[in-house]
């Protein structure tokens, strides 16, 4: 036997008669740090015939894999039932399928990858899933969140575990845990519904979660939440009636949503007005909404409203965990309130009813009143109202007997609003975008003073201490929309009163084949982004139009409240009149490629691409730093008019970049955001930047007279300091298209952040990373360099945009300044 550090190893002989020696067997042990790395995305899928097809990826990192192991845990299929499944080279997904199974029986599947004689963590796939899963306030959002889930029946356990979120993978050994309780859904008798609230943590932090079975080894996904600051500013997503009769059209409202957080990748919340699906009772339409849009719903907070359409047998109540106001029934809704940082939220229930006040009962409307005043005690400086029914909108609803009838919300609910000091409130119901002026206690508009300044790059015209409250409908996340309402009850008098009260965008498309008083279903799709900045609020709305621009967001109109004497530091530009929205949707996509080369980058771009693009032959290691990081505003200029970048998420940014120097625009005055960035305009970008010094030499590279003269030097520089190199077969490839992947590897050397080879990613899309830029991108989000692009995704083989390059840039310099 010898033993060393790292391995253990014998050797047996046998010793026959007359002598002769022969080695019967050997065997040795080797010890490695690098761990064997779970399977990744076990499902167990049914199928009929009783047959149960398993699927895993492979570990996405770790020590190399040579193959898996695979048993049921509490072994209902025969005792001691065991495979293997060999690791194919190359191979990154896998499956197998089990026959003769019980369909009536729940199996858990253990799964783990195993290199040599070691194993990884095991992980499950069962056919018994967990559903569902929505994250909610309940309580404090400083230290408090609320979960509910779905199960089958035989899932009894209520487990949730929530660990910080240090941008590692999560260790849930080390989890807080929380346990909850359950009870048999009234809308679906074969499945139990779970809630579970985790209290006691930390104010502005993030954290991971999962909910399922502790017992059964069952858990969810991992999901992600943060919890609320005590102060500062804060941007949620306001949307409306994801409603949808068919399985395609709550598809369509998932991706209404994730469209709206890849748009605002930070907001905090989603509060949905109600109507979230078209009819309450029917627990399939919960599974069409809920699970098509599960990793969305993973990964944010939802604040939900009860509407029309889920307003019995506690159908809304069921499926969100959170916390009424008390002694209130909750059958046909709920109404609740919340504070966050300097806001106060008051979620109301349209669906109860009275002789006094239509769609409300006299105690809700007396808890709204006292809530109110309470928080405005406490120093509240906003409060905003999220319902479902709203008293001022202009379509169908417009008109009816519970909205403007002598009980009605506009003639009793609305004048409450404006003697609170309600500052805005969202609406849903009426699936049109309307915007009101601020309307007083009397119902007529209130005389207003605007001011016009620059948010995100865009020119926003600002509301200043409105007398009255300001009534927004977001329209439709989903499928069904009405065109306005003409009749001539409301009158011009009415339309007076709205600042946006066009006529739906959808109406272009024509009738509805199933219904001709509707415009077409499925066409247009809104959602709106609000932004509390202390005493500053504001709101830009976006439509996504299906057959416009690949179904992108694009701006419909911006506006914005200031109150008291904050108005972000500037001197405020009065106007005289109202900017007003867009009537219709844009015709033509957004600016394409250019023609044209702006004036630090190549005149043409290649006309076709490499069908593979190999790994540089450096490998990742970290490399010095510059010696000095100049500041964003070094070499000033004056200051960017580009006429292309004022709707554009990184607007500000880019003109940061801009009055930096490290970058221009293009001679037309345009930025062209949305372009890609290839590999020498942006090591253009980041030796500028970072003031590189010159030297090195770029003759080495085949394609060296491909590198333009103006980028020669730069790239020299680049390479020298090995923040970039060339591919295997000696060519730099100048006019190669920079992924996200390799833009963040360059911006990690460029820092000199040294790299841990054993790290891991926590986005849901880690597997698509290449395995060598895994430590590069892990470093890179730890240090805050880079975002993901929305739900929890990096988008690593997405090609990067010029926008995306500044951003980066500006956070690097940002760093190195610290």
């Amino acid at each position: 036997m010898t033993v060393t550090n790292n391995e253990f190893s014998y050797e047996a002989y046998t010793t026959t008669t007359g002598g002769s020696t022969d080695l019967y067997d050997k065997y040795s042990i080797h010890k490695s740090d690098v761990a064997v790395k779970p399977v990744q995305n076990a499902k167990a899928t049914v199928a009929d015939g009783g047959k149960i097809t398993l699927t895993w990826d492979a570990p996405a990192s770790g020590a190399p894999v040579s193959g898996y192991r695979i048993y049921e845990q509490n072994d209902l299929i025969s005792a001691n039932w065991t495979l293997s499944v060999p690791n194919t080279e190359g191979q990154t997904s896998y499956s197998y399928t089990v026959e003769n199974t019980n369909p009536n029986q729940t199996y858990q599947f253990v799964i783990k990858a195993v290199s040599d004689r070691t194993n990884s963590e095991a992980k499950i796939a069962s056919t018994d899933s967990i559903k569902k899963v929505t994250v909610t306030f309940n309580g404090d959002p400083v230290s408090a969140k609320g979960f509910t889930w779905y199960t089958a029946l035989k899932s009894s356990g209520s487990d949730l575990q929530v660990v910080e979120n240090t941008g590692v993978t999560p260790d849930f050994t080390k989890a807080a845990e929380f346990t909850g309780r359950s009870a048999v859904s009234r809308n679906s008798k074969d499945e139990l519904v779970h809630k579970a609230e985790a209290s006691g943590l930390k104010a502005d932090t993030k954290y991971y979660f999962r909910v399922g079975d502790k017992a059964l080894g069952l858990w969810s996904a991992v999901g992600t939440f943060e919890t609320a600051a005590k102060t500062g500013a804060f941007t949620f997503i306001d949307l409306a009636d994801t409603q949808a009769k068919t399985e395609d059209e709550a598809i369509l409202s998932g991706e209404t949503m994730a469209k709206a957080l890849t748009t605002f990748p930070n907001a905090e919340f989603v509060a949905i007005n109600g109507d979230i699906v078209d009819t309450g009772t029917n627990e399939s339409q919960w599974n069409w909404l809920l699970g098509h849009s599960q990793e969305t719903l993973l990964n944010t907070t939802i604040v939900p409203v009860a509407g029309n359409h889920e307003d019995k047998a506690n159908a809304f109540y069921e499926h969100y965990n959170i916390k009424e106001a008390a002694g209130s029934p909750t059958e046909t809704g709920a109404y609740y309130s919340y504070d966050y940082s300097n806001a106060h939220f008051v979620v109301l229930n349209t669906n109860e009813n009275s002789d006094e006040y239509a769609n409300f009962s006299k105690a809700q409307l007396d808890w709204m009143k006292a809530d109110v005043k309470a928080a405005k005690a406490a120093g509240a400086k906003w409060i905003i109202v999220a319902m479902h029914k709203g008293p001022y909108t202009t379509s169908n609803h417009a008109t009816d007997k519970d909205i403007m009838g002598a009980n009605g919300e506009r003639a009793k609910v609305a004048p409450m609003m404006a003697e609170l000091g309600i500052d805005l409130v969202l609406q849903g119901h009426d699936h049109i975008y309307a915007r009101t002026k601020p309307i007083k206690a009397d119902g007529t508009a209130a005389d207003t003073v605007k001011i016009k300044e620059s948010f995100n790059g865009q020119t926003v015209e600002y509301t200043v201490n409105p007398d009255g409250t300001i009534y927004l409908i977001p329209a439709t996340a989903g499928a069904k929309v009405y065109y306005k309402n003409m009749k001539k009850e409301l009158g011009d008098a009415y339309y007076n009163l709205f600042e946006v009260a066009n006529e739906n965008t959808a109406a272009k498309y024509g009738a509805d084949p199933s219904d001709a008083t509707r415009p077409m279903r499925g066409q247009v799709q809104t959602f709106v982004g609000i932004t509390v900045d202390a005493g500053k609020l504001t709101a830009v709305s976006y439509e996504i139009d299906q057959n416009v621009n690949e179904a992108k967001p694009y701006v419909l109109e911006e506006f914005g409240i200031v109150k008291g004497d904050e108005n972000g530091g500037v001197t405020p530009t009065p106007t005289t009149a109202p900017t007003t929205a867009p009537t219709t949707a844009p015709t033509t996509a957004p600016t394409t490629a250019p023609t044209t080369a702006p004036t630090t980058a190549p005149t043409t771009a290649p006309t076709t691409k490499p069908t593979a693009t190999p790994t540089p032959t450096v490998a990742p290691t970290a490399t010095p730093a510059p010696t000095t990081a100049p500041s964003p505003t070094a070499t000033p200029v004056s200051k960017p008019s580009l006429t292309d970048t004022s709707n554009h998420w990184a607007a500000a940014v880019i003109e940061k970049a801009v009055a930096a120097g490290f970058v221009s625009g293009y001679p037309d005055d345009t930025f062209r955001p949305n372009q890609k960035v290839n590999r020498v305009e942006f090591i253009t970008m980041l030796a500028r930047a970072l003031q590189l010094p010159e030297n090195g030499d770029t003759s080495s590279f085949k394609d060296s007279a491909k590198i333009p003269a103006w980028a020669k030097s730069f790239v020299a520089q680049a390479v020298s300091l090995q923040i970039i190199s060339g591919y295997d077969d000696g060519t730099f490839r100048p006019t190669q298209e920079l992924t996200r992947t390799e833009l963040a590897v360059m911006v990690v050397r460029a820092l000199g952040i040294t790299v841990d080879p054993k790290a891991t990613l926590t986005f849901n899309d880690a597997k698509d990373v290449p395995a060598w830029a895994v430590p590069y991108i892990a470093a890179a989000a730890k240090s805050g360099l880079v975002n993901g692009v929305g739900q929890n995704k990096f988008a690593p083989n997405q090609k990067a945009t010029r926008a995306e390059a500044v951003t980066i840039i500006l956070a690097l310099l940002e760093k190195g300044q610290k």
